[in-house]
């Protein structure tokens, strides 16, 4: 019975150990089975992206109209009064600069034509007076007296001339063809561009005091849009803060600015305030007088990480970034985002950090192969 008893307690004891053992062996197959390396095909064919710390970006739609950089317009007037005898131009033309608008008539141009040819002739007589004076006075018939008379002629006659000739190129001395009289006067384009204001017809009487522009002419390829900010949002804002801006005959084209300037003042009566965002208009695309609809980026008090994304993967309701280390210490993290903003996401993670590395291009294989872990 000794040794049925002994052998008994051998072999519950060996069954013990041998439970224990087991016991012991299965979290090594756990072990292996959770180390993942990448595949060398894989891994050539991987791109990352760098996880960084950034304040968060928020976004202020605003009501906005697309209107002509005022720095790059020219109001025209005219320096003289009279009737509009021709228009050569319409609203919308290119013009070159020179290039003639408009042919007035006018009373005032008579009395400066008048003017110079009186100095023209003046000039003329009082040089041949001169000349004729110095030679009298080499032969001996005139006197010193009557040269210096001659030669004082000529020059009230000459500074005349000058003062009537540089009234008339103000004014402009090329007279319209088939004016006899000076009475015309040609307006004329003092920049290249675009006619986008046009106060002027045939048979307009005008006065030389008016303060009516008669032309606006702008190069249009610099625009401006003007948005209308509410008190509430002013501290929101600042020069130099990126706008992107739609307008409603392009709602699937964006265009991108910089606020330029910020009006100092409220409207009285709508309580807003004026944001001009700088706008290239190269191509002409933008036409003033346009609706739009402007958005103004601005930085919270607030700073997370960021992640371009791409780099996160949507499985099973959840929202995942594939943690790179190194080939064979890869992992995928599950994560929050905060906040999506111009093809980057704000994320919370719990074990991520500013500067790791995270998978973008073909990183749904990994995770895809981690999952099966």
């Amino acid at each position: 019975m000794k040794i049925i008893e002994k052998l008994i307690v051998i072999f519950f004891l060996f069954n013990i150990l041998l439970m224990a053992s087991c016991t012991r062996s299965a979290p090594e197959e756990k072990n292996m089975s959770d180390d993942y390396c990448i595949p060398d095909s894989l891994m050539n064919a991987l791109t990352f992206d760098t996880l960084r710390s950034g304040s968060v970006m928020s976004e202020l739609s605003l009501p906005g109209k697309i209107t002509f950089n005022e720095d790059h317009v020219v109001k025209v007037f005219s320096p003289v009064g009279g009737r509009v005898s021709d228009v050569k131009v319409t609203l919308g033309d290119y013009v070159e600069k020179g290039q003639l608008l408009a042919v007035l008539r006018s009373t005032d141009m008579a009395g400066y034509y008048n003017d110079y040819q009186s100095a023209q002739s003046d000039l003329a007589v009082a040089k041949k007076n001169l000349e004729a004076s110095a030679d009298l006075k080499s032969s001996g018939v005139a006197s010193e007296k009557d040269y210096i008379t001659a030669q004082s002629e000529y020059r009230k006659a000459l500074a005349q001339y000058n003062k009537v000739n540089e009234v008339m190129k103000i004014y402009g001395n090329t007279l319209p063809p088939g004016d006899s009289v000076g009475s015309g006067y040609q307006l004329k384009a003092p920049i290249s561009g675009f006619i986008v204001e046009k106060n002027i017809s045939a048979g307009l009487e005008m006065h030389s005091d008016m303060g009516t522009n008669l032309f606006t002419i702008s190069d249009l390829k610099d625009m401006w849009a003007v948005a209308s900010v509410y008190e509430t949002d002013i501290a929101k804002i600042k020069t130099g803060d990126e706008a992107m801006i739609t307008a409603l005959s392009y709602p699937d084209k964006k265009f991108n600015g910089k606020v330029e300037k910020i009006s100092n003042v409220l409207d009285p009566e709508t309580k807003v305030m004026s944001v001009k965002i700088h706008l290239d208009n190269s191509d002409y695309t933008l036409k003033p007088g346009m609706f739009a609809n402007v958005s103004i980026l601005f930085p919270e008090n607030k700073k997370m990480l960021m992640v371009p994304s791409r780099s996160v993967l949507f499985d099973d309701n959840k929202n995942y970034v594939v943690h790179f280390h190194k080939r064979c210490d890869v992992d995928m993290q599950q994560v929050s985002i905060f906040k999506s903003f111009n093809d980057q996401c704000y994320v919370i993670g719990d074990s991520l950090q500013e500067g790791d590395l995270v998978i973008n291009r073909n990183a749904l294989f990994v995770l895809t192969a981690l999952k099966k872990l």
